[in-house]
């Protein structure tokens, strides 16, 4: 395995409604060489499971669920 040029880092928090669009936004970036860390911190809706599909179709997301810490 390769280390990526980049990492891309976003934290979550309760975030359904808006979560899928902000990952596709950075998903669909011409620069492709990169790892995406999403920090979910402690959601209590759909978030992690929004999450984990977009991990389990593309490699490059590296999710990260830990309790709300703020």
């Amino acid at each position: 395995m390769t280390t990526p040029a980049i990492s891309v880092a976003m934290s979550v928090y309760n975030n359904e409604p808006f979560l899928a669009d902000a990952i596709e936004s950075i998903l669909a970036q011409t620069f492709g060489d990169f790892e995406f860390l999403i920090l979910n911190d402690g959601s209590r809706d759909r978030s992690a499971e929004i999450i984990d599909a977009y991990a389990a179709r593309d490699g490059r997301v590296r999710p990260i669920h830990r309790e709300n810490k703020g």
